[in-house]
C-alpha cells in the first residue's frame, strides 16, 4: 500500500513539474509589444530627482579639482505632440513646470539654478544632437537651458522602447538617434544602447538598459556610461519609474571645465488626475513650433540692468558684477571669444568719446596692435550710441604640438552709450582665417541690447513703536 501511495505522489509531482515547466516555456515564447502610442494625448506628471557627485577641473592637473555636488528637482506636467519628421524628429512633447531648481556646490562655492515663473511653458523636440528645449513665451537664460537637461529624460526615454514584439530575456539594440537624446552626448562618435526585457508579469514589465559612449559635448571630448532600468505599466501602457546611474568623463573644452562626475538619475511618471496647464484650451493660440526668437537666448546682467540677445552657439563661460566672458562654438569649433564690460556712468550725452575709445584700444593691445582696419558709427537702435572698431594684430599661441606660432588676430570692438551716459563696452576677439565665418555675429548680439531702468530701492521698513512699559 505505501508503494502504491508513493507511486501516486511521486507521479503527481512529476505531472505537476511538467505542467509548470510547459507553462513556463510557453510564457517565456510569449511576444510583447511595450511601447506608448506617440498619439497618446494623455497628460501626464512627473517627478525627477537628480544628484551629481564628482570632480570639476577648471584647469588641467589633478590639483585644480573641484568637489562638485549638484542636487536637482523637477515636477511637470507632459503631453505628447505630434511628430514633425522621423527618429528623433518624432519625439516632441510640451510641459508646464511647476518646479525646475538645481543647488550647485563646487569648492566653496555655492550656486543656484531655477526656471523663472514666465517661462515655465516648455516644449522639447528631439533632434540630431539631443534635444532642443525652447519656451513659447519667450528666450531662455544660457543657465536655464543647461538645468533643463537631464541625462534620460522622460521624452528622451521613448527611444529605447522598441516598435517590435519582444521575448522575455531577449535584447535589442537602440536605434542611433536615440544615444545623444538619452546620453547627452551631442556629436557621438562610438557607442550603443543596448536593452534587455528582464522581468514581467500581468501588470508590469522591467527593462535594463546600458551603454558606453565616446563622443563630444559642447566641444570637448567626453566618455559616458550609463546603467539603469525602466518600468512599463502594461495596462496604461505607460512607462512608470526610471532608475539610472550615469558616469562621465569629460575633457575641459573651450565653453566647459572637465568633469569626473557620477549623475543618479530617478524618473516617476503618473498619468493626471486632474486639469493642468497643457489642455488644449490652454494651449489655443500658443506657438509650439520654435522660431528665431525663441531660439534665441536671454542674457541679463541685474547690477548692470542691462540685457540683450543671442544664439545657443554663444555660451557664457563667465559672468560677474564687472563683466563677461562668452565663447563661440560652432559645429564643436571655437570661433570667436567675447569680452563685456561696464564702464563708469558718465554724465548724460558726456560718454568715452571716439578719439579716446581708439586710443584706449590701442594701448590695451599693446604690443599686439598693428593697425585700424575701420572705424564706424551704426545706427542699430534709436537712442543709443554705437560706435564700432576692427583692429588688427597678431597673438604668440602655443599649438597643438606646443610649439609657439604667431597667428594674426582681429579685435571687434564696440562702444555702447545711452542718453543718460551708461556706456559698455564689448570685445570680439576673431582668428584672422575664421572671420567670414564668424560673419555678422557682432552686430546681431549688440543690436539687441537694452539699458534698462534702475530697480526701486524697497521702501524702509516703518519704525517700531516703543513697547508699553
Amino acid at each position: 500500500m505505501d508503494r502504491i501511495r508513493h507511486h501516486l505522489v511521486l507521479t503527481a509531482w512529476c505531472g505537476t513539474a511538467l505542467f509548470l515547466g510547459l507553462w513556463q516555456t510557453a510564457r517565456a515564447a510569449e511576444h510583447y509589444q511595450l511601447r506608448e502610442d506617440p498619439k497618446d494625448a494623455r497628460v501626464r506628471k512627473v517627478a525627477v530627482e537628480l544628484k551629481v557627485n564628482g570632480k570639476l577641473f577648471p584647469s588641467p592637473g589633478p590639483e585644480q579639482a573641484l568637489k562638485l555636488n549638484v542636487d536637482a528637482q523637477f515636477g511637470y506636467h507632459e503631453r505628447r505632440l505630434s511628430a514633425t519628421g522621423r527618429d528623433a524628429e518624432s519625439l516632441r512633447c510640451v510641459r508646464y513646470y511647476d518646479e525646475a531648481k538645481a543647488n550647485i556646490n563646487a569648492g566653496d562655492q555655492f550656486s543656484s539654478s531655477i526656471l523663472r515663473k514666465s517661462q515655465r511653458l516648455i516644449v522639447s523636440q528631439g533632434q540630431v544632437a539631443g534635444l532642443e528645449i525652447f519656451s513659447p513665451a519667450g528666450p531662455l537664460t544660457y543657465s536655464e537651458l543647461e538645468l533643463l537637461h537631464v541625462p534620460t529624460d522622460s521624452l528622451a526615454i521613448q527611444g529605447l522602447l522598441t516598435d517590435s514584439e519582444i521575448d522575455l530575456g531577449e535584447t535589442w539594440t537602440a536605434p542611433v538617434w536615440s544615444v545623444p537624446l538619452v546620453t547627452g552626448v551631442e556629436a557621438v562618435e562610438k557607442g550603443k544602447l543596448t536593452c534587455k526585457l528582464e522581468k514581467i508579469d500581468d501588470q508590469v514589465a522591467r527593462i535594463g538598459f546600458t551603454g558606453d559612449v565616446t563622443g563630444a559635448t559642447v566641444g570637448a571630448s567626453s566618455v559616458v556610461e550609463l546603467r539603469g532600468h525602466l518600468l512599463f505599466d502594461r495596462e496604461q501602457k505607460l512607462v512608470t519609474r526610471i532608475e539610472a546611474t550615469q558616469t562621465e568623463k569629460r575633457a575641459i573644452g573651450a565653453v566647459s571645465p572637465g568633469l569626473d562626475v557620477t549623475a543618479k538619475v530617478t524618473v516617476v511618471r503618473s498619468l493626471a488626475e486632474q486639469g493642468s496647464r497643457i489642455s488644449d484650451k490652454e494651449l489655443s493660440g500658443v506657438p509650439l513650433e520654435p522660431n528665431a526668437a525663441s531660439r534665441l537666448l536671454l542674457f541679463e546682467s541685474p547690477v548692470w540692468n542691462v540685457r540683450l540677445y543671442h544664439d545657443r552657439n554663444w555660451h557664457v563661460f563667465h559672468q560677474a558684477s564687472d563683466g563677461a566672458l562668452l565663447r563661440l562654438l560652432d559645429q564643436g569649433g571655437f570661433i570667436s571669444q567675447c569680452n563685456i564690460k561696464k564702464l563708469p556712468n558718465a554724465e548724460p550725452g558726456q560718454h568715452l568719446s571716439e578719439k579716446q575709445f581708439q586710443q584706449d584700444i590701442q594701448q590695451t593691445l599693446g604690443k599686439n596692435f598693428e593697425q585700424f582696419l575701420q572705424a564706424e558709427k551704426l545706427n542699430l537702435k534709436d537712442g543709443l550710441f554705437i560706435y564700432r572698431v576692427v583692429a588688427a594684430g597678431s597673438i604668440q599661441r602655443t599649438n597643438e604640438k606646443k610649439e609657439p606660432e604667431i597667428n594674426a588676430v582681429q579685435w571687434i570692438n564696440y562702444l555702447v552709450a545711452n542718453p543718460e551716459g551708461r556706456q559698455l563696452t564689448f570685445v570680439f576677439s576673431v582668428d584672422a582665417r575664421q572671420v567670414k565665418d564668424f560673419g555678422t555675429r557682432d552686430v546681431s548680439m549688440v543690436a539687441g541690447i537694452e539699458f534698462l531702468r534702475p530697480r526701486n530701492a524697497p521702501p524702509p521698513a516703518p519704525a517700531e513703536k516703543p513697547k508699553a512699559k
